[in-house]
């Protein structure tokens, strides 16, 4: 008999959140992580002696069916709080742009650099509301053929999505609506946010239209650990087994079948289905003996785009960041929403084409949350957490290598910070950096890519991670994908989890749990 029903490679929030499912319907499960805790990218350290930070992902939008299904605010600890407003841009000018959740005050915040662009608002906003909740369902089951999208909209509605979202990138689609600079700067660092893709990248438009339509992000109590905690409790409430510190060093295959996995100190955990939370290149490049799989499905895996280019920094202050746009080291708005730091357009291109060439941008876009504006449990009275990602720091570079130009990269986005924070440096107590090559080496994301796969078009919907192999399957037999390399991607979601667990429980001719 073999040891477990399932084996899940990887303790990621969507390697949990697929266990999870399989357990609460009466499978046994086994999650194999090589780390010591738990959570993949969505994990809270302690890195200095009383302060806890959000080492890798910041910003957690676990969906609300899976919130439900798991009971993890109810049972298992998850405390969720909606940031409102949720975006803060300064500029250099010294003017600042909030958006919130209501559509009446981001009218008044866009009408100070504005008022046609505040005129216009209104009816963006609900283009984009409008998608979202028509494709809101497709978040949670696999994604349908481009095609068939078509039958999701009402007659003609599906031709100015096309348009307008699926085939066209940010920078047009602001361009088109917004005459202020700021404003489209502030409303295209949203379309990058979380990407390693240009405001000029057909696919931005989609990632925009999901974070502004979808109106709302949450604040997690202890970081974004925090849900990795809640659905690791979920798991093992279910009778699931966690086994950290147990990298894996292969998947086996017997006549075309997993039949579990070979872990790095030589142990076998024999199972009828392997599920991969490793991102699609490292699952079937590195995971699988060579030959396992023909060819040519290993020369269109080998192809796959994993552009990363996130510098991650890890910052403790003494005091929180003193906007020049927003003065004032008391906690305010300012400090507790998601700040974007991309002034125009022109100035994310600038950073995005420099990555393209391999090279260091000079002055990367910054996003910036701060977890102790939200929690004072992460850190001492009075000590401050940012997380920041630092934009378009290749992985691949034209000259040099990473350890070599750590410090030039860090450099670059202390001074943006600085130009914006005044005073910044001096209030730094520690810092961590994570290259994409640290990334690579610490959470084990192929090229540094946060979201394993770049989420342009044709790497997105029924093309992710491959056309004809997008329901979670794959070509060995009992061997699944449950990553942020498949359909609907990346963030801190849980949804590729929640659709891989129903794939396998359909295939298994089990019924999940109500």
């Amino acid at each position: 008999m073999a040891d477990f029903d399932v084996v899940i490679v990887g303790a990621g929030h969507n390697g949990l959140t697929c266990g999870a499912y399989l357990a609460r319907a009466g499978m046994k499960v086994a999650i194999v992580e090589r780390r010591p805790i738990p959570g993949g990218a969505a994990i809270t350290e302690e890195l200095w002696p009383g302060i806890r930070i959000s080492r890798a992902s910041y910003v957690p939008g676990i969906h609300d069916q899976i919130i439900a299904d798991l009971e993890l605010t109810t049972k298992h600890g998850l405390k969720l709080t909606p940031v409102d407003p949720q975006n803060f841009a300064p500029f250099p000018s010294g003017r600042h742009l909030f958006t919130y959740l209501s559509d009446e005050k981001c009218q008044k915040e866009l009408a100070k650099f504005s008022k046609k662009d505040a005129a216009a608002f209104p009816k963006f906003s609900k283009f984009l509301h409008d998608f979202v909740e028509t494709v809101e369902p497709l978040l949670l089951t696999p994604p349908p053929d481009l095609g068939d999208l078509f039958s999701f909209f009402e007659g003609t509605q599906f031709e100015a999505v096309a348009r307008e979202i699926l085939l066209t990138n940010v920078a047009d689609l602001v361009r088109e609506r917004f005459e202020s600079e700021e404003v489209q700067g502030a409303f295209a660092m949203d379309g990058v946010l979380n990407t390693s893709m240009g405001p000029d990248t057909i696919g931005t438009s989609y990632i925009l239209a999901m974070a502004l339509g979808k109106r709302g992000y949450n604040a997690a109590q202890g970081g974004t650990g925090a849900v990795s905690k809640a659905i690791a409790s979920a798991f093992t409430s279910h009778g699931g087994t966690l086994l950290t510190d147990s990298g894996v060093k292969r998947i086996l295959v017997q006549q075309g079948k997993a039949t579990g996995v070979e872990l790095t100190n030589g142990k076998k955990l024999t199972a009828p289905v392997v599920v991969s939370n490793a991102d699609p290149k490292r699952t079937f490049l590195d995971l699988l003996e060579p030959g396992t799989l023909d060819a040519e499905f290993t020369h269109h895996v080998s192809k796959l785009r994993a552009f990363g280019t996130s510098l991650k920094l890890n910052v403790v202050l003494k005091a929180p960041l003193n906007w020049k746009a927003a003065p004032g080291t008391q906690l305010g708005p300012q400090h507790k929403a998601l700040t974007g730091v991309g002034p125009s357009l022109d100035y994310i291109q600038r950073a995005y084409d420099a990555a393209k060439w391999g090279r260091l941008p000079e002055q990367p876009p910054l996003s910036i949350f701060c977890q102790t504006a939200w929690d004072s449990t992460m850190a001492p009275p009075g000590v401050h957490t940012l997380s920041i990602i630092a934009k378009y720091n290749p992985y691949i570079l034209a000259s040099g290598n990473w350890d070599d130009l750590k410090e030039k990269a860090v450099e670059n986005a202390l001074t943006v910070l600085e130009e914006y924070a005044p005073g910044t440096r001096a209030n730094i107590l520690h810092m961590e950096a994570l290259t994409p090559l640290d990334l690579e080496r610490l959470i084990g994301f192929t090229e540094g890519n946060v979201t394993h796969l770049d989420q342009t078009l044709n790497q997105m919907l029924s093309f992710r991670p491959l056309m004809g192999w997008a329901h979670y399957r794959t070509p060995v037999k009992g061997l699944y994908l449950c990553g942020a390399g498949t359909h609907p991607g990346g963030g801190v979601r849980g949804t590729p989890g929640h659709n891989a667990a129903h794939v396998i429980l359909e295939d298994h001719g089990k019924a999940a749990a109500s």
